[in-house]
């Protein structure tokens, strides 16, 4: 069972409406209503989870709902002797055992985008792509199978490679994955022929299915990073539920190639593979897709530095948004960016674009001071190393979005940056700062608002930003932030201390800078 069905069967259990349960563990009725629908997903130790289990365990009084829950957790026979501690424990473990591993698929994520780094793959010869066609025929040829399928995309992508003038291939399956990722030869080969397609010039359009599971989701989407990382691939999905019963594969290159197939649920393994080469069949197959496309919503925008304009429209966009916001990431970021060392700092950068840059980070910085009056912004990072500052080893972030290369902060900017931080955290009660020692998804920005999406950057060289706006992911790394912020922030002290460890930071490095200076 998911979590929405094991929540539904517990209201239905206790006889609990949305707005009684959001009053006893302080939540929206309008979120309770999202989680039961499954518009939402709840992560380990989520705080109101816990609120829910103690809440149910206490409504779970009588033998027969006692009876009714145990049946459904497969435990009925204990259930009727818990008292009420225990009772809350297996009600929490049971909602969350299908999540507790989403903190660490969310870790796993970050880990593979920071870590990415683009290798030169190997040509692919004429011999190669020959072979994938020993034996095909024109017009229409039907491949069976696992292993049909697997044919099918190898002379797919081979005939796009053969093809003088590039096009846009429109990508679609929500078939099961087991074709693409059960053989690694065979993964290996698909990765290279992808990549050599989009080195010649060719573009791509993709439905994504979102209503797979969350770590096959994060787990598709990190193994498209290498052609996310080139900017030619625009990502779409389909926002509402299926069932999942019928399937369908729809790989369409104009006037080159098209493959299709369809499956009942997971069942692959004798179905019949079509490939077209048929220009009106072709035509028809691209229809299809472009019905169903208009059906569908961008899953994410991807930039890389060859796209500054379009990363800093989306961004203001983004931050225009009222509601709070969580940002992790390696440095204090720019948003507390005081207006001279902006200045200074974009006098080391190689762009014609200063003036504007400039003018943008104000703007920027204003509304982000504006906006504390009302929402809550928390900043996640590591304390800065001093020996990193005083050497200038200190690294502007998204430095390489403006210019042409990472920049770094003078001793002196680093210091006034901090100055200003403090300066926030004294004047501002919506403004919290966490110093974590969390280091797991180091070379990463992950900044979310709730309900509204999330930032992905990977920070070290070749930077890129996934902006994404879809609801459930936007509700995981809200969720996964969420924790990490209560775990680190939940002592009453906690914001005094901080601001200690920056101050104390600051007044080592500004005495390095007077004996620098002396």
């Amino acid at each position: 069972m998911k979590f929405w069905e094991k929540l539904n069967l517990l209201m239905n259990i206790t006889s609990t409406n949305n707005s009684r349960l959001a009053r006893s563990i302080s939540l929206d009725a309008s979120f309770i209503s999202r989680l039961r629908r499954g518009l939402r997903e709840p992560v380990l130790n989520a705080d109101y989870v816990s609120g829910m289990a103690r809440y149910f365990s206490h409504k779970c009084s009588s033998d027969y709902q006692k009876a009714a829950l145990g049946e459904a957790i497969g435990s009925s026979s204990n259930l009727r002797l818990q008292d009420f501690d225990s009772l809350s424990e297996v009600i929490h473990s049971w909602l969350l055992e299908e999540h507790g591993k989403e903190s660490e698929i969310i870790e796993d994520f970050l880990v593979g985008v920071s870590g990415f780094r683009f290798t030169k793959a190997p040509p692919v010869t004429p011999a190669d792509i020959n072979h994938a066609f020993a034996g095909f025929k024109s017009g229409v040829e039907i491949l069976y199978g696992v292993e049909g399928k697997q044919n099918a995309v190898i002379a797919f992508l081979s005939l796009i490679l053969k093809s003088p003038r590039p096009c846009t291939l429109l990508l679609y399956s929500d078939e099961d994955m087991g074709w693409l990722t059960e053989d690694p030869g065979f993964t290996a080969k698909w990765a290279l022929l992808l990549q050599q397609v989009i080195r010649g010039g060719n573009r791509i359009k993709i439905i994504h299915t979102v209503n797979r599971r969350f770590d096959e989701m994060l787990a598709a989407i990190k193994g498209w990073v290498p052609i996310y990382m080139t900017g030619h691939i625009e990502p779409y999905y389909y926002p509402k539920i299926r069932d999942g019963i019928f399937r369908r594969t729809l790989f369409i290159a104009p006037d080159i190639a098209a493959t299709t197939s369809s499956s009942i649920g997971s069942e692959t393994a004798n179905n019949a593979n079509f490939f077209f080469t048929d220009k009106t069949t072709i035509d028809a197959l691209i229809k299809e897709y472009h019905d169903f496309l208009a059906l569908c919503r961008p899953l994410m925008h991807i930039f890389t530095p060859h796209h500054k304009e379009e990363y800093l429209s989306i961004l203001a966009e983004f931050e225009q948004e009222q509601a709070d916001s969580i940002i992790k990431t390696d440095m204090p970021t720019n948003l507390t960016m005081p207006a001279d060392v902006a200045q200074t700092i974009l006098s080391r950068i190689d762009t014609p674009d200063r003036d504007f840059l400039l003018s943008y980070q104000l703007k920027r910085s204003e509304a982000f001071i504006s906006a504390l009056q009302q929402q809550r912004h928390t900043e996640i990072f590591p304390l800065p190393d001093l020996e990193n500052i005083l050497s200038g080893r200190a690294m502007v972030s998204f430095s390489d979005l403006l210019g042409n290369t990472h920049t770094f902060y003078t001793p002196e900017e680093f210091y006034k940056h901090l100055r200003n931080i403090v300066g926030l955290l004294k004047e501002y009660h919506n403004y919290i700062v966490i110093l974590t020692e969390d280091r797991i998804s180091e070379g990463c920005l992950l900044y979310v608002k709730e309900d509204v999406g999330v930032l992905v950057g990977k920070t070290s060289l070749p930077s890129v930003v996934f902006a994404i706006n879809e609801s459930h992911m936007n509700a995981a790394f809200w969720d996964y932030l969420r924790v990490m912020q209560n775990q680190e922030s939940s002592r009453p002290e906690h914001k005094a201390l901080t601001i200690a460890r920056l101050e104390a930071l600051a007044a080592r490095l500004e005495e390095k800078l007077i004996d620098i200076s002396g």
